[in-house]
C-alpha cells in the first residue's frame, strides 16, 4: 500500500518525508481507529486511506510542524474511521433488508480448480473481472478499486456481488455439463 501512496507524491524528497511520516505514525493511527472501528481489518483499512489522502495532499502539508501534522492525522484518522464505521453499519443493514440471492460462499469456490475459475473471470464483463481483479488479486480495499475503476464504493461491491454470482453460475454450469 505504501507503493501506492508513494506514486502519489512527485519529489523525491517529500517521498522520503512521507515514508518517515508513515514509520512514526503508523501505529499510532492504527491505534486511534482501532478504539473507533474494533476491528483490526477496518482499523488497518482507516490507516491506508489515511495515509493516501495524506499523500494525495502532501505538498500543501508537507512543511506543518510536528505538533499540527500530528494534529492533522488524528483528525484525518478519525474521520476515516468514522466514515469506515458508517459505511460498513449501512452496508450491514444493507444486505439484511435485500432479498436473498444464491451468491456462493467462498468455500463454495474451493471445489473448482484455478483454471476453471481463471477462464470463467477472463469471460466477465470487464467491469466485474475489474472489480474482482483489484479487490481479489491485488488486495485493494474497496474505496482504493473505486478510486481506481472511477466508480462509487457501493458500485464496487455491486460489481463485485454481482460477478461472483456469475462466476458461480458459470462454473456449476461447467459442472452439471
Amino acid at each position: 500500500m505504501l507503493t501506492v501512496c508513494l506514486t502519489l507524491i512527485n519529489d523525491d524528497e517529500d517521498k522520503k518525508s512521507f515514508e518517515q511520516l508513515v514509520k512514526k505514525f503508523e501505529k499510532k493511527l492504527y491505534t486511534e481507529s482501532f478504539k473507533i472501528l474494533r476491528s483490526h481489518e477496518l482499523a488497518e483499512e482507516a490507516v491506508w486511506e489515511t495515509f493516501y489522502r495524506i499523500a494525495d495532499n502532501f505538498h500543501k502539508i508537507h512543511n506543518l510542524p510536528v505538533y499540527k501534522m500530528e494534529a492533522y492525522l488524528i483528525i484525518t484518522i478519525r474521520n476515516a474511521s468514522y466514515r469506515l464505521y458508517n459505511k460498513e453499519k449501512k452496508h450491514f443493514y444493507n444486505d439484511i433488508h435485500e432479498e436473498m440471492r444464491d451468491i456462493p460462499s467462498a468455500d463454495e469456490f474451493n471445489d473448482y480448480n484455478v483454471a476453471d475459475l481463471s477462464k470463467a473471470i477472463s469471460e466477465l464483463e470487464e467491469k466485474y473481472r475489474v472489480a474482482i481483479t483489484y479487490f481479489y488479486y491485488y488486495g485493494h480495499n474497496a474505496d482504493e478499486t473505486a478510486k481506481l475503476m472511477g466508480v462509487s464504493r457501493n458500485a464496487v461491491y455491486k460489481y463485485l456481488r454481482k460477478g461472483e454470482q456469475i462466476l458461480f453460475e458459470k462454473l456449476r454450469g461447467d459442472i452439471s455439463e
